[in-house]
């Protein structure tokens, strides 16, 4: 009989978040009324694109060691923070 190659495996995990997580729509639908209320005159689907698209450069700067390992949500909070700032909205 053939040794099974998963005989040594200890653990076999996956990345699902973005095929589980719908994270667009849930920022797009709380931000609207955010935005509205600050004045921001942003569609809330490009808000979150801008967002999502800072979360890339802002692990590479951790990955490269450029910047020190901090929790994920503080980079999220800093890139909201950018973000805001871009469209005025005082942070």
């Amino acid at each position: 009989m053939a040794e099974d190659p998963f005989d040594q495996v200890a653990f076999l995990g996956f990345d699902v978040f973005g095929t589980v997580v719908d994270w667009r729509s849930s920022v797009t639908r709380l931000a609207e009324p955010f935005l509205r209320r600050h004045g921001v005159r942003v569609d809330p689907p490009i808000f979150a694109d801008e967002w999502r698209a800072l979360y890339q450069p802002a692990m590479e700067r951790v990955r490269s060691g450029e910047r020190a390992w901090v929790k994920l949500d503080v980079l999220n909070r800093e890139n909201l923070e950018t973000v805001l700032a871009r469209h005025g909205v005082d942070v």
